[in-house]
């Protein structure tokens, strides 16, 4: 459990002085942390492996819960309740939000990446920065993925935001990328080469356990819909998918569409049950008992996909971006080419042929330790193992 955070910053202040330390002084950076999801999990993991630095993110939503060890996070101008939230308005103050946190001394900062944390000045003149990036800015550089920031009125913000983006980018010592998928938009975007670090998964965590089971009635056999409510994930088409088959399908998550994933369940030719916000162990439960987790989204990474693999439960995925790096086609579920429920509803039988085995064989190698192992490895091919 951490302790709780202290006030924001002003504008215009410094890093405040760190803790006394022998060796370098290090430091890890986080956009802003909103809930305990994959970008959370990576920061949560690199701060376990620097247990000394000190820590940054954009702001931190109350009752965010990740292990730090105790440590403070120090945030920003934009950690008060009128900004925290409303990330679609203040874009445009995130660059400044992390310079106004001022020059810093640290010898060694790590990065996590998905917005504008690289803007940061917090590095010493010959330090080392680097930058584990989880995608270079969606809604600047590819806002199709996921249809924010797709209006023409935003080009002019969006170009403006790109060039601060290019040039915080153009200052890192080395950039690690989540995916072969985000290498490339790195190499795209920012014209830099990337060492490709798959972001760690709690396994472990997903292993059988009876203790797990809840009062919930499940129906037999339904296929699984995880993840945040929102467009781009596509929850909708799930249900396509379950009423081309006719099966039972369970959508579980939280989001803004809420309302309309409820009323197309409700008007669904087969029983859809929706979950908002289910906790751990029901998570857990809803993985192991479901036929196949559908998983039609083009995501960066894609924990969800290694946690169902890890709960001996295959997937059907997009054969494009994280999923097509973790999911082994005919082995561990299917890929299909496109987004379309009949490619999704064909698909299904070939991944209920799949091994539970080999799916926990798969997802193990993705394990938390793995990624600490390449972490420390890149770092120490920046640092001369310093």
């Amino acid at each position: 459990m951490s302790t709780p955070h202290p006030a924001p910053p002003g504008p215009g202040t410094s890093a405040a002085a760190p803790r006394e330390r022998a060796g370098p002084r290090t430091a890890v950076v986080h956009e802003w942390v909103a809930a305990r999801a994959g970008a959370e999990q990576v920061f949560e993991a690199l701060a376990g492996t620097w247990p000394d630095a000190d820590l940054y993110a954009l702001s931190r939503a109350p009752g965010a819960q990740l292990d730090l060890q105790g440590r403070q996070l120090r945030t920003t101008f934009l950690d008060r309740p009128a900004t925290r939230e409303r990330r679609a308005l203040t874009l445009p103050l995130m660059p400044a939000a992390w310079r106004a946190l001022g020059r810093g001394d640290y010898d060694l900062v790590v990065t996590s990446h998905h917005a504008f944390a690289t803007s940061h000045r917090l590095t010493r003149p010959g330090g080392t920065h680097l930058a584990y990036v989880h995608t270079p800015a969606r809604y600047v550089w590819s806002p199709e993925l996921d249809g924010r920031g797709t209006s023409p009125l935003l080009a002019p913000a969006r170009r403006a935001l790109a060039g601060v983006d290019h040039r915080a980018a153009a200052h890192l010592s080395g950039v690690a990328a989540n995916s072969a998928e985000v290498a490339r938009r790195v190499e795209r975007f920012w014209g830099r080469e990337a060492t490709v670090v798959h972001p760690p998964v709690d396994v472990a965590r997903f292993a059988p356990s009876p203790a797990d089971r809840d009062e919930l009635d499940l129906p037999e056999g339904y296929l699984l819909a995880l993840g945040r409510w929102v467009p781009y994930k596509n929850h909708l088409l799930v249900v396509d998918v379950a009423e081309r088959l006719g099966r039972p399908a369970v959508l579980a998550g939280a989001g803004p569409l809420a309302a309309a994933l409820r009323e197309r369940a409700a008007a669904a030719s087969v029983p859809v049950l929706v979950l908002e916000r289910p906790g751990d162990a029901r998570v857990r439960e809803l993985l192991r008992r479901a036929a196949a987790l559908v998983f039609p989204t083009f995501e960066d990474f894609g924990i969800v996909p290694v946690e169902a693999m890890a709960s001996g439960t295959p997937v059907v995925a997009l054969a494009r971006g994280g999923a097509a790096e973790t999911v082994v086609d005919g082995v561990t579920g299917a890929l299909v080419p496109e987004h379309h429920a009949a490619a999704y509803a064909e698909a299904v039988a070939r991944a209920e042929a799949c091994s539970p085995a080999a799916c926990r064989r798969r997802a193990a190698g993705f394990g938390p330790e793995r990624f600490r192992e390449q972490v420390r490895a890149w770092v120490a091919s920046h640092v001369g193992g310093r």
